[in-house]
């Protein structure tokens, strides 16, 4: 449903920034700042990449523990760059902070979590949930309040293993390709009828006109929302040009230009490495460096 409901609203986005930096404007982005993927091959290739990295004995599957390990070092990376501290706890204050400051510079992150709680309503309250405080209560499970590694560790173990009881379905304690696959499909299909599902209000099978206005002016108010900095209900132009440069700079970011020396461009250029660039000189037999002694 999220995913979904995401898609629909990140594609509300683009065609607003369309629309306020002008078709010429938007034409000449295109044109010049192309990202790392701009093409299906592109996104292909990455899913590749990423499948390879977390296949750490290269046997054209992921293991439990492959993925556990790859889904521990992103979350830990994560976690610990918010354990302020280092005391291997995170307090409600420092993940507070570790958030404000995500949402302080990704937009994108205050619009996902906008259409998280105007998708999530809470029936005893009235009110929409706080995602974080949920998710916290998932993950803290000797409720005081606080994260700990190991509370984060499990939390990933649980994780993993519900992802192998839905998409492993042969069994056999690995995800190949052909099931990374499926699950993708699924998770498409789910993800539409969960939507179809929260739009269809009144439950009878069917979108009335109503139900599909609301359907889409709900992310269009999330979108109004980030863009309203000062919460007063009105879009002023500085406003605007600000979620531009914001918003360019997050595009700016994901630029990777190729390097002349890339084994494509290499090929393509009939060149040898050296001769787009000065290649150093290993020395195997060299001794290894040691740190320096801690003062």
């Amino acid at each position: 449903m999220l995913t979904h409901q995401w898609t629909r609203g990140l594609k509300a986005v683009g065609l607003g920034l369309v629309t306020l930096a002008g078709t010429a404007s938007a034409q000449q982005v295109t044109r010049d700042m192309p990202g790392p993927i701009d093409s299906l091959q592109d996104l292909q290739d990455a899913g590749k990449m990423v499948f390879k990295s977390i296949d750490a004995n290269n046997d054209g599957q992921i293991s439990q523990q492959e993925a556990v390990d790859a889904a521990n070092m992103a979350v830990g990376g994560l976690f610990f760059a918010a354990d302020a501290d280092g005391n291997g706890v995170l307090s409600k204050e420092e993940a507070q902070r570790a958030r404000d400051k995500v949402m302080a510079a990704k937009p994108m992150a205050r619009f996902l979590i906008s259409r998280i709680k105007s998708s999530n309503p809470n029936p005893a309250g009235g009110g929409t949930p706080n995602p974080a405080a949920a998710a916290m209560t998932l993950v803290d499970t000797n409720n005081d309040g606080q994260l700990q590694a190991t509370e984060v560790r499990q939390a990933v173990q649980t994780g993993v293993q519900g992802l192998y009881a839905a998409a492993d379905t042969n069994r056999d304690g690995q995800m190949s390709p052909v099931e990374v696959n499926a699950a993708i499909a699924g998770a498409v299909k789910a993800a539409g009828q969960a939507s179809f599902q929260t739009a269809d209000a009144d439950n009878n099978g069917q979108l009335s006109r109503q139900e599909f206005d609301k359907a889409i002016i709900d992310p269009a108010n999330a979108v109004f929302a980030v863009l309203d900095a000062n919460n007063d209900g009105q879009l002023s132009p500085q406003e605007l040009q600000s979620a531009q440069k914001i918003i360019g700079q997050q595009i700016q970011r994901t630029i990777l230009p190729e390097a002349p020396n890339s084994a494509r461009n290499l090929i393509h250029n009939n060149q040898k490495p050296a001769q787009v660039a000065p290649v150093p000189t290993f020395n195997p037999n060299a001794p290894a460096a040691t740190a320096p002694a801690p003062r």
